[in-house]
């Protein structure tokens, strides 16, 4: 059900104010209070299965009566996210908007952003926002910032978030996206717990780590940068790819003694292999400590390798 509504009359700016809050917001828009001001009319778009619509009432009610609304498929709601972005579009085609209030990732957008941010892959910038916050300053006096998702929950069930880091936070945003459409492209999954992954230039590689629902907190993803070459990037924790091993034929001080054991591990990996060679990747399986009797392994820089969707052994 698609319902457009025309309101000859400003916004209540209430509806704003946790966007207007976010630093994002300040850097896609810096002057959003003025146009926020001075506007004077706005539209309402809202896409929705089913003929009850969604309004945060009614929403409200049928989760307390444990109701499964119809379109609840990650297919179904792509389907949505496509169609109200076609609409907004359109509703900008005479008159660009000052303003696009995008409240699946609650974030607010120039008008003349909303075009170059819908012409993006999905999920991207317009349907994640990153919150962005500090962290202090690293030993050698970089500032540090973390970043803590609102709308990646509605493509993978949970929010992803990276601790304050000396990276960019652009750099970590766009790391943030690459994981999501990994778990939705066609046979697309999510990254296992402990593991990690990178492009297939070898550029850079982080941690996965699923985090469950404390008290203070729900459910979330964590990536944890581990080495990114071009900003001179590498934890004490990464473990160099020239450490990569067959993960078909173990090494002997990597082999479990109980054949149990070593079996569980290889069926582990091999089903992990399905999934990374699923997507066009490839499954790669490194030993934190060197092999015994190999020479150092050379410094990770200047060299090229195939995607990596891996587990650090040892």
């Amino acid at each position: 059900m698609i319902t457009l509504e025309y309101v000859a009359a400003p916004a209540n700016p209430e509806v704003f104010r946790q966007a207007v809050e976010s630093a994002i917001t300040r850097i896609y828009c810096p002057d959003i209070g003025n146009r926020l001001m001075r506007h004077k009319a706005h539209i309402l778009i809202n896409v929705s299965h089913g003929a009850l619509g969604s309004t945060p009432e009614i929403d409200k009610m049928l989760d307390q009566i444990g109701y499964v609304r119809p379109g609840s498929t990650l297919a179904q709601f792509m389907r949505r996210i496509e169609a109200c972005t076609l609409l907004t579009r359109l509703a900008q085609d005479d008159t660009p908007a000052s303003v696009v209030h995008w409240t699946q990732s609650n974030q607010l957008f120039p008008g003349e952003m909303f075009d170059t941010l819908a012409a993006g892959a999905v999920p991207g910038p317009l349907h994640v926002h990153p919150y962005l916050y500090g962290g202090g300053e690293s030993p050698g006096g970089k500032a540090l910032a973390g970043i803590r998702t609102f709308g990646a929950a509605h493509f993978v069930d949970r929010e992803v978030r990276i601790e304050p880091s000396e990276l960019p936070w652009s750099a970590n945003f766009e790391t943030i996206l690459a994981f999501l459409r990994v778990a939705t492209i066609p046979n697309g999954y999510i990254i296992p717990d402990t593991d990690t992954f990178g492009p297939e230039d070898g550029s850079l590689s982080y941690r996965v780590r699923h985090l469950p629902a404390t008290g203070d907190d729900v459910t979330l993803y964590e990536l944890e940068p581990l080495m990114y070459r071009e900003y001179d990037f590498q934890s004490e924790t990464y473990v160099p790819r020239e450490r990569a091993f067959d993960d078909r034929n173990m090494p002997a001080d990597l082999t479990p003694e109980v054949a149990s054991e070593k079996q569980e591990l290889l069926d582990e990996w091999g089903a992990k292999r399905a999934m990374a060679e699923g997507i066009g990747g490839r499954f790669e399986v490194r030993a934190r400590n060197p092999q015994p009797g190999a020479s150092p392994p050379p410094q990770p820089t200047g060299f090229g390798v195939r995607r990596v969707f891996g587990r650090k052994a040892g």
